[in-house]
């Protein structure tokens, strides 16, 4: 069964359809969660604990709660920007001049826009690539109160809708055995690894016992601190 890939993805989101000037904004908004916050915080092993301890946050946090990692942030807005901007992408160039303007907490609700900067198909910037253009689009996203939670620029290789995947395979084929020639002249060309000897490490010496905290007593008579939920 064969699948038109065209017929899946929008039909304004080629190259031509992008002016300098365009401003969108996207169609969806999303919440979030603290399971994308502390989830992706803790598999990136993101060690500042402002993103995932609550207790901690309630004390020196402005927003008193978990502040969301950055990294999740622009990964929210961009994704919400990715139907109108990154369906006909053929290779994402770069993403620069990022910046985090007011902290997002679990539960804000984000929606995104695009500006169309600029737009060029020179040669020279094509990276080798046939029928698309460089498009250098700037991103941003607000929450619920109206309020810019992230910016930043972002350039990408789109199709024009003249491209095609005719004749791609067949010129792959023709490189291959040349490929396959160099790697074996490079195989033939190589040296056996040098050995060398490790020398024993030496056992590390036992860290000194930490003193147990110290015990404030509680003051006759003060109230319970009560616990936030």
């Amino acid at each position: 069964m064969s699948i038109d890939a065209a017929a899946l993805t929008g039909r304004g989101n080629y190259y031509e359809d992008f002016a300098a000037g365009d401003v969108y904004e996207h169609a969806r908004g999303k919440t979030m969660e603290a399971l994308e916050n502390v989830l992706v915080t803790n598999l990136v092993m993101n060690t500042a604990q402002l993103h995932f301890n609550e207790e901690l946050a309630e004390r020196v946090a402005a927003q008193k709660h978990r502040i969301v990692f950055g990294g999740v942030t622009a990964s929210l807005v961009i994704g919400l920007a990715m139907q109108d901007t990154g369906e006909q992408a053929v290779e994402e160039v770069s993403l620069d001049k990022v910046r985090f303007r007011v902290s997002v907490i679990h539960g804000d609700t984000l929606h995104a826009f695009t500006e169309v900067l600029w737009k060029d198909d020179s040669p020279e910037l094509l990276r080798g690539h046939r029928a698309v253009g460089l498009v250098h689009f700037r991103h941003w996203g607000v929450n619920q109160r109206g309020e810019t939670v992230f910016e930043g620029e972002r350039r990408v290789l789109v199709k024009k809708r003249a491209f095609s995947l005719d004749g791609l395979e067949a010129g792959a084929g023709e490189a291959a055995p040349a490929l396959r020639g160099r790697r074996a002249a490079r195989g033939r060309a190589m040296r056996p690894v040098r050995r060398v000897a490790v020398k024993a490490v030496k056992p590390v010496k036992a860290a000194k016992k930490l003193k147990p905290p110290v015990r404030v007593a509680k003051s006759k008579g003060a109230a319970p601190r009560k616990k936030r939920r």
